[in-house]
């Protein structure tokens, strides 16, 4: 008996290589922003990208220039399924309406320029956006130890939270502040908007 070694059509996934298996819907309709800051942990970014796309969200992704030491635009832009944003352009993305912005990983160079309203890259330009709206930001610092315990660091800090921001620190594990699972991050921000 000869083998069939067709695919029934019937059988196929209907996901896309894009797709997303949903877990939830708790964050069906939320715009969020993800600002990547050039470091190591950057590469941690598709997989939180996808686990908030589980849950429902679209998500648009900004870079710093020194991102691109690390991670291309290529594999994020697979995982939001939009173009990355690297620049300030024409459409002015940074300005849009986003029901939050994360920044992940939150390096202190980023945290320092955002308290001191320092806009010289797109993030920068898109943090200092939402502050000046008001809107849902959160912070996931990512660094040495050594930096998260600079003095600049708790007063940054405390500054970015009088004006609405949160933080989501982990517990530091071989000398550093990891980056916390995408589990973690998801339901974070799906508290954000409960």
């Amino acid at each position: 008996m000869k083998k069939n070694n067709k695919i029934n059509p019937s059988s196929r996934s209907t996901m896309t290589d894009r797709g997303v298996e949903k877990k939830s819907l708790s964050l069906k309709g939320q715009e969020i922003a993800i600002a990547i800051c050039g470091g190591i942990a950057s590469v941690e970014s598709i997989k939180i990208i996808r686990e908030l796309r589980r849950h429902g969200a679209r998500v648009t992704a900004f870079y710093t220039p020194d991102v691109l030491k690390f991670i291309t635009e290529l594999p994020v832009e697979w995982a939001t399924g939009n173009p990355v944003v690297t620049d300030a352009g024409a459409k002015v993305e940074h300005l849009e309406g986003f029901d939050l912005v994360i920044v992940v990983p939150a390096t202190l160079n980023t945290i320092s320029k955002a308290a001191l309203g320092l806009c010289d890259n797109v993030v920068s330009l898109l943090i200092a956006s939402q502050i000046g709206k008001k809107g849902n930001l959160l912070f996931v610092p990512t660094m040495n130890l050594s930096l998260r315990e600079h003095p600049k660091f708790s007063e940054y800090q405390k500054s970015l939270e009088s004006w609405g921001a949160k933080f989501l620190l982990s517990i530091p594990e071989e000398n550093r502040i990891k980056v916390p699972s995408p589990e973690i991050i998801a339901r974070q921000v799906i508290n954000f908007f409960k």
